[in-house]
């Protein structure tokens, strides 16, 4: 995929991460450009114009309709190819998340993780390079950049020692945030790049860290901060959509509490019989507990593929407890 393209990408991102009102057509080029067009009055439909260099239409631009959350279909080709096109529709729903993020008054989160067949994301010694493959690699990184945030928990950053930064596509650092403990050794997110470094939890905040942490109510016999809280926080200082990159303890407390919106699932081709869950709840007795997709798709990333798909949330309202009962620290 040309840079052009991916830098085309990241400029519609900006413009529609900027405009409150209603998105009828807009327009990005192979040149690197975007450009949004003025609403048509009563029309709620979404169209993506992708041209060879002007924003101006083209005989052979390209035409995607948004169909929901995560479907673009294409009504014209145009004069590009099937895995252009692909790309596009893979990408775009993304951009339209800050929109999702102002209406529900709070972060939106796209959780992803590699898995094998058999739901493993680890061997049981917590070996895990590498599960996905190079152009899942890649595609997390397009994600850090189409993202404000991206947000792991304690345990990810004791055990990968992560930068989280983009590195392999083009796009600005995203602001780091982590669930778990201000007393933690972030010195590989400090070292990595100037953004922020945001750590939400529950331990007091009377630790002196060099990082900016917020001390949030614990959950109820849980022990634990409720994952809608953190994200709400995060609204609250412009964030508008987050990465989870896991891990799966943090994950799968995001899931339960309803505050994923979008889940990206790459499955690769290998069992491992044993190891570590992608997904660690409370035993189930009935099929009907599970956690259902009202929608969804399947992905091809190089010679795998990966599942995309909106849960049926389980809770979003945030629990009745106290207030932030900390000020946060300025790293």
């Amino acid at each position: 995929m040309t840079d052009g393209l991916w830098n085309g990408v990241l400029a519609l991102r900006v413009a529609l991460s900027r405009t409150t009102q209603p998105v009828h057509f807009a327009c990005l080029s192979t040149s690197g450009k975007a450009a949004l067009n003025e609403p048509l009055s009563g029309d709620k439909v979404v169209y993506i114009g992708l041209g060879t260099g002007t924003h101006d239409p083209l005989p052979g631009q390209a035409h995607l309709q948004k169909t929901d959350a995560l479907r673009f279909s294409i009504l014209k080709n145009g004069d590009f190819d099937a895995a252009t096109l692909q790309y596009l529709r893979t990408y775009l729903p993304y951009l339209f998340l800050p929109q999702m993020a102002d209406h529900m008054q709070r972060a939106c989160t796209v959780a992803h993780f590699a898995q094998s067949l058999d739901g493993k994301i680890a061997t049981e010694s917590g070996h895990s390079k590498w599960i996905g493959n190079d152009e899942n690699l890649v595609h997390a990184h397009r994600m850090r950049a189409l993202c404000d945030a991206v947000l792991i928990g304690g345990g990810t950053l004791a055990c990968d020692r992560p930068r989280l930064t983009v590195r392999h596509v083009a796009g600005e650092h995203p602001v780091r945030v982590v669930v778990g403990r201000p007393d933690a050794d972030y010195d590989s997110l400090l070292q990595a790049c100037d953004q922020p470094i945001f750590v939400y939890g529950a331990a007091d905040a009377r630790v002196d860290a060099p990082v900016d942490y917020t001390q949030l109510p614990d959950l109820p016999d849980e022990g634990r901060v409720c994952s809608v809280r953190v994200l709400k926080a995060l609204y609250s200082r412009g964030i508008r959509t987050v990465y989870l990159e896991g891990g799966p303890t943090t994950t799968s407390r995001f899931l339960k509490d309803g505050a994923v919106d979008i889940l990206q699932l790459h499955i690769s081709p290998m069992l491992f019989g044993s190891g570590m869950g992608a997904v660690q709840f409370a035993p189930i007795t009935k099929v009907d507990e599970a956690i259902a997709f009202r929608s969804f798709t399947f992905e091809p990333v190089g010679d795998t593929m990966m599942f995309v798909g909106i849960p049926e949330n389980i809770q979003q309202s945030v629990p009745e407890t106290p207030e932030v009962t900390a000020t946060p620290k300025s790293q």
